[in-house]
């Protein structure tokens, strides 16, 4: 089901996601537009704690933590207008009155709704990872951001974060030690194993049904600066075992610890998620009579199609019972509320039953459902590859055009109709429109890689370079920019000029190191790569700033003794057990030792 999980993440995750510019009026009550600070007190009727989701999406989270914690005010803000309005029929025909809803970017909107100290508890679940390097500073987690929501906080309250980006979650983990007003609830690993009684949206379930690695985060705001809060004690986070996640491991059918484990996952399972995972386990050890016990208890706690739709692929896949995973599938059919939902029951469907027919059924609803213009890519794209239908998933691609407005539509939809229908001539002509549609430097060095990779056109990928050259900013842009150049078009003078042009707009230590790694990746220059990451130690200042140098110094000049030298310097900025834990593996891998003494 690689095709499938992968082609959800796309539709949840809309990775090419920029904020929409549209205006979004309601009369709703439960809708805010305001250019003042609000009197929250008169909003709600009362002085309940309030709490904020940043970023909201589905709405799933916002309204289930509502409706479980009627005495709390929650205020849910995005920038993503149809989603608000989805967001708000939800929260009318719930009957719920302690949620608002606030259209716009947060690190405008934070300050502008809350006083110093406001804010119970502060949630952020799987927020756009950016994962290309050249996007990276779209990234919505920042030290400036960290700095804002601990200004906003109470003192003891809470940060909730959760993430499927490994990458992203080490950078938020750095953020927000780094601030000496937030302490980690897990000092020691500095992730937790889960999130207690949280519930989980959609869109964390599908990265869990997908075997992906969920990353929690939570933090408490401290009183005062950490330096001064030494003597107090912090609750941290019970050091415990998932039973769920640790009996993954695939041992032998006889082995009882396993089998004991699963027991205990079993009883302490939250919802149709956590059962359907000891299921799985439970069938790879080869009981499948207990695992059936347990796909049936998971299918009367299941509460969406979601979760019907990957218990029947389960039961499909891991039982080899069809007919009992077709009679699931009519539920998870019964249970779909949109084109999405529609269009990945289909996928699943057409995979493990082989039941074109009824596939096609389901994608005929899902195009019925079916406006935003990712989620008509991606239903193109799933209808292209199950039922090689192309002609089908041209007109979709044709909605999806009439549709398109900004950079990130037109580029989505060049890429998958030259993916999917190798159609050329389309994707050249959209590609016009994504130049037109470009922003900055990054969107259009995107377009120049694709012009180069896709559509084989260097020509004009030098022109859109030239461009992307031009409205250039900031070092990280010039050697981004660079780097590409070398890797795409093999013309290292170019890059050089572009190099310099980093070099000097360079501030901050990891934009030295970061330019120093790219010249002995990509030009072998290590005289000038070292006199770089000696402005980049100058310019450090936290434990990771250090930490990322010696290890840097290790890898590419393969200088051990300066590395050692930075490495004591890391230590010296350690403040948690995590930090000292990372630190020692780095130590160890990357010098083959401790600190003390020689190596």
């Amino acid at each position: 089901m690689e095709g499938c999980t992968n082609r959800w993440r796309q539709g949840m995750g809309l990775l090419t996601a920029k904020p929409s510019s549209a205006k979004i009026k309601e009369g709703d009550s439960w809708f805010l537009d305001t250019d003042e600070r609000p009197d929250w007190q008169t909003q709600f009727g009362n002085r309940q704690p309030i709490k904020l989701e940043i970023g909201f999406g589905m709405g799933d989270f916002l309204i289930e933590m509502a409706a479980r914690e009627p005495h709390h005010n929650f205020i849910g803000i995005d920038f993503y207008h149809k989603g608000i309005r989805k967001l708000m029929i939800r929260i009318r025909n719930l009957g719920l009155n302690n949620i608002r809803v606030v259209h716009g970017d947060v690190r405008n909107k934070i300050p502008l709704l809350f006083q110093d100290g406001a804010l119970d508890t502060i949630y952020i679940n799987f927020p756009d990872p950016w994962p290309k390097k050249r996007h990276k500073k779209r990234r919505l987690i920042k030290p400036e951001l960290v700095k804002l929501l601990a200004q906003k906080l109470a003192p003891m309250g809470r940060v909730c974060l959760a993430t499927d980006s490994g990458t992203y979650a080490r950078e938020m983990l750095e953020y927000f030690n780094a601030c000496s007003l937030f302490q980690n609830m897990e000092r020691k690993s500095g992730f937790l194993e889960d999130r207690g009684d949280l519930p989980k949206t959609k869109f964390e379930k599908s990265f869990i049904y997908a075997g992906d690695k969920i990353h929690y985060l939570e933090y408490f705001r401290l009183a005062g600066d950490r330096k001064t809060e030494k003597s107090k004690k912090i609750p941290l986070a019970e050091e415990k075992t998932n039973e769920s996640q640790e009996s993954g491991s695939k041992v032998e059918a006889n082995d009882k610890l396993l089998f004991e484990k699963l027991k205990n996952a079993e009883s302490s399972a939250k919802d149709a998620c956590d059962l359907k995972k000891v299921a799985d386990n439970l069938a790879d050890a080869g009981n499948k009579e207990w695992a059936k016990k347990v796909y049936r208890k998971a299918t009367d706690r299941a509460q969406d199609s979601l979760d019907f739709n990957w218990l029947a692929y389960s039961i499909s896949e891991t039982l080899g019972d069809k007919g009992w995973a077709r009679e699931i599938y009519k539920q998870a059919e019964c249970n779909a509320e949109n084109g999405l939902e529609f269009n990945w029951l289909a996928y699943s469907i057409s995979e493990t039953l082989g039941d074109k027919d009824w596939a096609k059924k389901l994608y005929k609803r899902a195009e019925g459902q079916t406006e935003n213009i990712r989620e008509l890519c991606d239903l193109a794209d799933s209808i292209s590859e199950t039922l090689g239908d192309k002609n089908w998933a041209g007109e979709i691609y044709k909605q999806a055009e009439d549709k398109a407005e900004e950079y990130s539509d037109f580029y989505e939809l060049a890429n998958s109709i030259y993916e999917k229908l190798a159609d050329r001539q389309w994707a050249k002509e959209l590609s016009k429109k994504v130049e037109d549609k470009a922003e900055d430097s990054s969107d259009l060095h995107s377009l120049g890689e694709y012009l180069c990779e896709k559509l084989g056109d260097k020509k004009w990928a030098k022109k859109v370079y030239g461009k992307a050259g031009s409205k250039a900013k900031n070092s990280d842009d010039f050697c981004d920019l660079a780097d590409s150049l070398c890797k795409i078009l093999g013309d290292e003078e170019w890059a050089i000029r572009l190099y310099k042009k980093a070099e000097g707009k360079a501030e901050k230590s990891c934009e030295f190191r970061n330019l120093a790694d790219s010249l002995c990746e990509n030009l072998g220059d290590k005289e000038w790569a070292r006199k770089l990451y000696k402005k980049a130690e100058d310019k450090a200042e936290t434990f990771y700033e250090f930490r990322w140098l010696a290890e840097c110094l290790c890898k590419n000049l393969g200088d051990k003794e300066w590395a050692k030298k930075i490495y004591k310097k890391a230590a010296g900025k350690a403040k948690d057990p995590s930090d000292f834990n990372r630190l020692a593996n780095s130590v160890y891998e990357k010098l083959g030792g401790s600190l003390k003494g020689e190596q």
